[in-house]
């Protein structure tokens, strides 16, 4: 699907759950809907009033914060926690599910994350499903590390 299919798309879905749920269909909800499926990696609520403030268009932290907590409701994101800092967020539709690696530099913060997919946690999760007899909608697996002291990836 194009980039410019997804967007009406996902516009078209969030105008459905704001009538849906009677919140107003604002320029500010829709300008950072759209900044978010822009970008490909993770956010949070600063980077994304950045990006916005940037491109010329005055709206307050609480509005993005706001708004993102309808996407949330809406299913058009997923928040992350990982850590106690601020909360990661990513967009939901089209993009599959996936795993973490998260880089934490010498004083907890982030330094970078690391999305990956492998097929053996889907074995697992379908053994779980056989061997509790449930059906597992969704999963979020992370994984903590530190640079190794060389700097160099071990392969």
């Amino acid at each position: 699907m194009a980039h410019k299919e997804i967007l009406l798309h996902i516009r078209e879905r969030f105008a459905k759950f704001l009538t849906e749920n009677q919140h107003r269909k604002t320029p500010e909800r829709f300008t950072i809907l759209e900044t978010i499926y822009s970008i490909d990696d993770h956010f949070d609520v600063d980077s994304i009033y950045k990006i916005i403030k940037k491109n010329g268009m005055h709206m307050s932290r609480a509005t993005v914060y706001n708004t993102l907590e309808l996407l949330l409701q809406a299913g058009l994101i997923r928040k992350h926690q990982f850590s106690d800092k601020a909360a990661f967020y990513e967009k939901s539709l089209y993009n599959n599910q996936h795993d973490h690696v998260i880089v934490l530099r010498p004083d907890g913060s982030i330094d970078r994350i690391i999305e990956f997919c492998d097929p053996r946690i889907d074995a697992i999760r379908k053994d779980l499903e056989q061997y509790l007899n449930l059906k597992i909608d969704a999963h979020d697996l992370y994984f903590y590390a530190k640079p190794q002291t060389d700097g160099s990836p071990k392969t």
